[in-house]
């Protein structure tokens, strides 16, 4: 198994090294019959790839190490862009309105909810929201994941809906 490993690992970097920037941009149609993340670019595609290996190593409970940093530093932005795709089939009202995502050691987002649309741009300042939640950016990407934080974000303004952001996104 080990060898397999090896083997499909050196595949997969001669591969990778066939790829300029520009394929890096060019964007990835799933088959009609099976369309389950709409158009993707190939970096988008490899940072989804990435998810599974880093969060599911985490998952087998063997002392493998935590997420990367790296990991986290680049698929962070690309779940908060990916969260705007997302239109919420709900009527209650109360879970309306803006969370605030303060990264303690990275950018903050603003994930926005109206009329069943989401918005999640990057925060270019910390402006009034409803709820703040402050959190590393590993337990940011924890929460759009619906995995397991390190520390549990910390929650200032509404408290309840604040609560309710793993309600509303409950992961992939």
């Amino acid at each position: 198994m080990v060898n397999s490993l090896a083997l499909h690992s050196r595949m997969l970097a001669q591969a990778w090294s066939a790829v300029d920037a520009a394929d890096c941009s060019r964007e990835i149609n799933e088959p009609a019959d099976n369309p389950d993340l709409g158009p993707v670019t190939l970096t988008h595609l490899a940072l989804l790839r990435l998810t599974e290996v880093e969060v599911h190593e985490s998952d087998l409970g063997v002392n493998l190490d935590d997420w990367s940093a790296p990991f986290v530093t680049m698929t962070l932005p690309m779940r908060f862009e990916r969260l705007h795709r997302r239109t919420l089939d709900h009527r209650d009202a109360s879970l309306e309105g803006s969370w605030l995502l303060v990264a303690s050691d990275g950018p903050p987002y603003r994930v926005s909810v109206a009329n069943g649309a989401v918005e999640s741009p990057p925060a270019v300042s910390h402006g009034p929201a409803r709820a703040v939640l402050e959190a590393t950016s590993r337990d940011l990407l924890a929460l759009l994941l619906g995995r397991p934080f390190r520390q549990a974000p910390r929650i200032k303004g509404d408290l309840p809906f604040g609560e309710a952001f793993s309600a509303v996104f409950p992961g992939p």
